[in-house]
């Protein structure tokens, strides 16, 4: 099965770097006019996404986007999604724990030896005594971790990073860098309760020996796509979750959420 996960943001030419504590929306003066317009907007959901207005799909606007999570686990749950599924994510943040917390610590430590269902049960932790919950910069790497997931089609926005993830959750702790055609790559979870994870400039020898102790979840491939030109899908979702992401948003690119649905049903 395959959800589409869209975030409002993708349709800016312009990408806010806001803190996720931040609530208020966007100013005008400086981001109103990165906008697309209402005529591009639906090209790119028609021609790129291949959506429909006389082929529905069901669907919901989120607040935040790790929204999108909690709507998965609701379609789970009523058995109307099947895990693990595929996630077209159209985004201008990867949303895979970089920047916002210590998720990827977390995940890559004990709670690798959980059950699934344990897993699932699991919606904060502990970091220097601080308690931290699931957010909308770490969200898709807790469905990841949830094993929800199997792949990843990450639509980036062109004028965005495109590579915003972290290099300790790639497999092997390596990586394709992106540059301007679509990338493949690879997340997958480890941990290896006999040594520490290995720093940023640790020896090709001490990552091998790490990964041979390491208890490893099954990988998930993370494609790239850094253009708009490249996305190419015929529409064929299972379910579509648009997220508009106040604090990375104008008010005025709120007409999007009316335009998405008219190329869904609501549930």
């Amino acid at each position: 099965m395959t959800v589409l996960d869209l975030d409002m943001d993708y349709f800016m030419t312009e990408i806010a770097h806001t803190d996720f504590s931040v609530k208020e929306r966007l100013d005008e003066e400086l981001y109103g006019h990165s906008v697309w317009p209402a005529d591009k907007v639906r090209d790119f959901l028609e021609r790129n996404l291949g959506l429909s207005k006389n082929h529905k799909i069901a669907g919901r606007i989120v607040h935040e986007h790790c929204e999108s999570l909690f709507f998965w686990e609701e379609l789970i749950k009523c058995n109307k999604l099947s895990a693990p599924f595929d996630v077209i994510h159209v985004d201008s943040h990867a949303d895979l724990g970089l920047g916002c917390g210590f998720a990827s610590d977390f995940l890559q430590g004990p709670f690798l030896t959980l059950s699934t269902t344990t897993r699932r049960k699991v919606r904060n932790y502990r970091h220097n005594d601080k308690l931290y919950e699931i957010n909308i910069g770490d969200y898709l790497l807790w469905a990841v971790g949830y094993k929800m997931i199997s792949s990843i089609t990450y639509c980036a926005n062109p004028n965005g990073d495109k590579d915003d993830y972290l290099l300790d959750t790639m497999r092997d702790y390596s990586e394709e860098r992106v540059w301007d055609e679509p990338v493949k790559n690879h997340i997958q979870l480890k941990y290896n309760k006999d040594m520490a994870p290995p720093p940023r400039n640790a020896t090709p020898k001490y990552i091998k020996k790490y990964l041979a102790g390491a208890i490893k979840d099954p990988e998930v491939e993370l494609l790239i796509i850094p253009t708009i030109e490249d996305v190419s899908f015929r529409g064929d979702f299972d379910f579509a979750v648009l997220a508009q992401s106040p604090n990375y948003t104008p008010a005025s690119a709120d007409f999007i959420m009316d335009i998405f649905r008219e190329y869904i049903e609501e549930i």
